[in-house]
């Protein structure tokens, strides 16, 4: 999946390339085709901008799931809506809060020697054998709906708490949002231990009940999902999922009093589960509005 999408946006911008490029052209030529390829390129660019303006999620995707010891592990964080990826972020230090990963030899932070604007923002030896648990936390972005873009956005992302009904459909909403993002991999063959399941005090977060690497297609996968370390009853959760050429698929599940849910997963292969909650915000000066996003991607054997 990662694989098709990185050489999709690659070969994009290669054949642009090749478009415009002339070999020995004259000086006024070559200048002409280069004002044309910047025109492509620029065109491509604001595409991508138009599309991300509907994406959602925040997801961490490995390029290999199951890995080996001595091999690369690479790991990609895309904005998405669904398996719909509209833009990769590269590595954006003033705007993480944390990111790491935890093995059976201990916690790495990432971020000190992360490259700022590196992409993919995580590619590294594996050094480690068992279950592998990136997290990554993006700090504060903000944005402003109008109330009729807000209601739509509301009822998309399943957030039930927030009643905007009585205000001018053209009054804005200034909200921040913050990022909670989960990774499960495996390098080897032994998916032993209980680091699926662990809790690492993000303000919202999803963790896993089960371990995702002894399950099998048609296996219950449950989940808890906490929010400021509490579990959240009736909330709406989704997981995704999409594997070879099938098409992908969604199913949906809402939390019990204790912040449980369950899916009975139909197939193999790659899934993030995702949610968003939204409260109002303590600091006015700021905005009116918080919002929590919270995604947990790891492959189904």
């Amino acid at each position: 999946m990662v694989a098709t999408i990185v050489a999709t946006v690659k070969n994009l911008v290669d054949k642009t390339r090749q478009i415009f490029q002339r070999k020995a052209a004259p000086a006024g030529v070559a200048l002409k085709h280069k004002t044309k390829m910047k025109k492509a390129l620029t065109i491509i660019c604001m595409l991508f901008i138009g599309s991300i303006l509907n994406a959602h999620e925040y997801v961490l995707l490995a390029y290999k799931y199951h890995v080996q010891k001595g091999d690369t592990l690479e790991v990609h964080l895309f904005v998405a809506d669904g398996f719909n990826i509209q833009l990769e972020r590269p590595v954006q230090k003033k705007l993480t809060r944390n990111f790491g990963i935890i093995t059976a030899n201990g916690t790495t932070d990432l971020l000190s020697n992360a490259r700022e604007g590196a992409l993919p923002v995580l590619e590294t030896k594996v050094d480690f054998d068992g279950l592998g648990l990136i997290h990554l936390e993006r700090d504060y972005s903000r944005i402003a709906l109008t109330t009729a873009k807000f209601r739509e956005y509301l009822k998309e992302d399943h957030i039930e708490n927030i009643d905007v009904s009585k205000d001018p459909a053209d009054k804005l909403q200034p909200e921040r949002y913050s990022r909670y993002i989960k990774s499960l991999v495996l390098s080897g063959d032994k998916p032993q231990g209980d680091l699926y399941k662990k809790v690492l005090g993000q303000n919202f977060e999803i963790v896993l009940l089960d371990n995702p690497y002894l399950l099998r297609k048609g296996s219950l996968l449950r989940a808890q999902v906490l929010f400021m370390g509490k579990p959240i009853a009736n909330k709406m959760i989704t997981a995704r999922n999409r594997t070879g050429n099938e098409s992908a698929l969604h199913l949906k599940a809402r939390t019990d009093a204790t912040g449980i849910c369950s899916f009975k997963l139909p197939r193999a292969g790659e899934w993030f589960i995702h949610a968003t909650h939204m409260i109002p915000c303590v600091d006015k000066t700021d905005s009116d509005w918080d919002s929590f996003w919270t995604s947990y991607s790891f492959q189904l054997p």
